[in-house]
């Protein structure tokens, strides 16, 4: 069995310091992964203030010495592919290759609305994800030489995409979603597959969905000519699965998810009512569950 990473995802609402201090802290906790999420706003709440993610993204490499980076997700709703492409070589650079790129389907309305689009249909959005991801891996795998891609929904022409990537052979992507064409081009392109469970179910259901997601996955992937094993799996454990607020313990959500597929696991930053808690995880809980 491969070794288990434990990540945090750190919300952009609070001040730029004391959010470099979230992500100081989560790296001396010892934790192998801190992400962020890339919405323009709070998509469940209006206050306190949010600032940009995918820039606090950059902070975090500076600010940091050993722990992977990454977004979770990256919006295509915000970035067209060729700019994301660059800001995730970009990150590769400041970070030493610490950089997991996070791409996202796009689906919260507000992101539209701020830039001024309609929220896209289920089947604009399907067909844009697959050649958003396309552009992407061609793009960071392109080594510096010139690309040029036109599809239906996006076109680039004659991009200069150096410099090359500093991980190898370009930084890991992370594809985050459930739904069955999310799926496939997680099985087509991506290093890890991301599942947040659905909100709305119970623990249990979320343990089988995440257990029938992994089989179709392995499907998929065979299907490609792929081995399953090169294809990650991870989990941002919220609502239901919360091991701060939800019905279960972190000793058991590990074990019940890791008996369905689940190799990686992403916690919240927590609240700080819950910080007590959470530090008692990070020292006693999670050393024996590596």
């Amino acid at each position: 069995m491969r070794a288990r990473d434990f990540g945090v995802l750190v919300l952009p609402d609070a001040s730029a310091p004391a959010v470099l201090e979230r992500f100081r802290r989560v790296e001396e906790f010892g934790f192998d992964q801190v992400f962020l999420p890339d919405h323009i706003a709070n998509v469940f709440a209006t206050e306190p203030a949010w600032l940009d993610g995918a820039t606090l993204a950059a902070a975090a490499a500076v600010a940091t010495e050993r722990i992977r980076i990454g977004t979770l997700v990256s919006n295509p709703v915000l970035r067209p592919p060729a700019l994301l492409a660059k800001e995730a070589l970009t990150l590769d650079h400041l970070s030493g290759g610490r950089f997991e790129l996070g791409i996202g389907a796009g689906i919260v309305a507000a992101d539209h609305h701020a830039t001024g689009t309609e929220p896209w249909s289920v089947r604009e959005r399907v067909a844009r994800f697959a050649e958003y991801v396309r552009v992407l891996d061609e793009i960071l795998s392109a080594d510096g030489e010139p690309y040029t891609f036109e599809g239906r929904w996006y076109s680039v022409r004659d991009l200069a995409t150096g410099p090359a990537a500093v991980r190898r052979p370009r930084p890991p992507i992370v594809i985050g979603g459930q739904a069955p064409s999310i799926l496939r081009v997680a099985a087509q392109r991506a290093d890890v597959w991301n599942t947040n469970g659905k909100p709305e179910l119970s623990l249990d259901e979320n343990i089988a969905l995440v257990a029938r997601q992994n089989r179709e996955l392995d499907e998929l992937c065979d299907g490609y000519g792929r081995d399953p094993r090169a294809l990650r799996r991870s989990a941002l454990l919220w609502a239901t699965t919360d091991p701060l607020t939800g019905p279960a313990g972190l000793e058991e959500l590990v074990e019940r998810l890791s008996g369905a597929g689940i190799e990686d696991f992403v916690l919240g930053w927590p609240e700080p009512a819950q910080a007590d808690r959470f530090e008692t995880l990070v020292r006693e809980v999670i050393p024996k569950l590596r």
